[in-house]
């Protein structure tokens, strides 16, 4: 009598590598840990190995065990020195620490088949994991939330030529070294595939889902942030950085001064938000608004009370990236401005699901023209957020995609 294996394929021993995991609240985090959690329903052998919650300053998260179980899923917390308030010096120890840690405990266990690794830190966590999938004889996935170092180039990080050179060969041999490299887009694929030596890299597009497993639903917002019914209300939720082009939205809402109609609402925090406030002048308090981080049920609140919910990047961020606050902003039903280059896989899906707006990055008038034209025609404006809400949520579903992880695994 023969039996016949399972359509998820037989069970396997899965290490998922990762330094921020839920609780903690970066993306990344609570993605994997829906990721991980339907592994361990298909019946295989799951452990995430991570730090205690750090990812936010002054989240406040308490420290969680060493070694904790959630659905089946052995989660190893690994202690980091505190980086709150210290120099550049301890970030990088600590990351040394990180990918060490990475490095010996897979060697040490010995007893992984897959071991799925990301990109914090940039290119040195998957170099360290192909380590040690190769002297283990583990399959490993690599998956990109970013392609590093191009972004580094663009940011100034990695703007050494010859240090540039360097991570761009290192990183090249993990995608080569990789089992599978899963992107968000067509365009990081193509970014992959264009590095010399990586032409026939392994590169899969899984992108990511809207989050339900375990996020806070809609809460009551501090009145402080309710929106005024006479203004359209633009939104940005998530991290004030260097990667959004978020400079180039100040500078077009400043085109639009003198007109009541609107309001921009920039709710996070990141090194770029003391900038933005200084270039936004008098304007603070008044027709923009700087929301410190809140309590993701608030966020959510927040994005379903706005018109329009914006997504920006920095010029050729977007062959690199893929923002994962697209996906937020849809599962609430809100439509889209984006600015990001007409040609990215972003633009092309707000255009042909009439799901927002789209305009080119670095173009402060055609960002004021979009924002100008959606607070003169409400209905318009609503329309596009009736489609959103109708199609939104389906774009990028979370049961849909986490069936792409799991053929993904049983391929393996």
């Amino acid at each position: 009598m023969t039996t016949t294996e399972s359509p998820l394929g037989r069970p396997r021993r899965i290490l998922a590598v990762h330094r921020y995991f839920w609780p903690d609240t970066a993306p990344y985090g609570v993605i994997l840990r829906s990721i991980v959690l339907r592994w361990a329903q298909d019946g295989h052998q799951v452990e995430v190995l991570s730090t205690q919650p750090s990812y936010r300053t002054g989240a406040d998260l308490p420290r969680r065990d060493s070694i904790e179980y959630e659905g089946g899923v052995r989660v190893r917390r690994v202690a980091l020195l505190r980086e709150k308030g210290r120099g550049a010096s301890i970030r990088l120890l600590n990351a040394l620490i990180w990918v060490f840690t990475i490095f010996f405990y897979a060697i040490r266990r010995r007893r992984f088949d897959v071991i799925m690794v990301g990109t914090t830190p940039p290119v040195i966590a998957a170099a360290f994991a192909r380590y040690a999938a190769r002297i283990t004889g583990a399959r490993l996935i690599y998956h990109c939330m970013d392609i590093h170092p191009e972004i580094g180039s663009i940011s100034g990080e990695f703007s050494n030529p010859i240090l540039f050179g360097l991570l761009r060969r290192v990183d090249s041999r993990n995608c080569r070294g990789a089992n599978h490299v899963v992107v968000l887009s067509d365009d990081m694929r193509a970014a992959i595939h264009e590095r010399p030596g990586t032409e026939h890299a392994p590169v899969l597009v899984i992108n990511n889902f809207n989050v339900t497993n375990g996020q806070a639903p809609p809460a009551e917002q501090p009145s402080v942030f309710a929106k005024r019914s006479s203004r359209l209300r633009v939104i940005f939720t998530g991290n004030i950085g260097r990667f959004q082009g978020l400079e180039t939205v100040i500078d077009a809402l400043t085109l639009l001064d003198g007109r009541s109609d609107w309001e921009m609402v920039f709710v996070g925090d990141g090194t770029a938000l003391e900038e933005l406030r200084a270039r936004a002048g008098g304007r603070v308090g008044e027709s923009i608004h700087f929301v410190p981080h809140q309590p993701v049920g608030v966020v959510r609140t927040m994005i379903r009370e706005s018109d329009i919910c914006l997504v920006s990047l920095a010029p050729c961020i977007s062959q690199y990236a893929y923002p994962s606050k697209t996906m937020t902003y849809l599962g609430e039903g809100r439509p889209l401005l984006v600015c990001v280059e007409p040609t990215s896989d972003l633009a092309k899906l707000v255009c042909k699901e009439q799901i927002g707006m789209a305009v080119p990055p670095a173009d402060p008038r055609a960002l004021a023209r979009a924002i100008g034209s959606l607070a003169e025609d409400r209905d318009r404006c609503a329309d596009l957020g009736r489609r959103a809400a109708e199609i939104g949520p389906r774009l990028f579903d979370e049961s849909k995609t986490l069936d792409e992880w799991s053929r993904l695994i049983a391929s393996l």
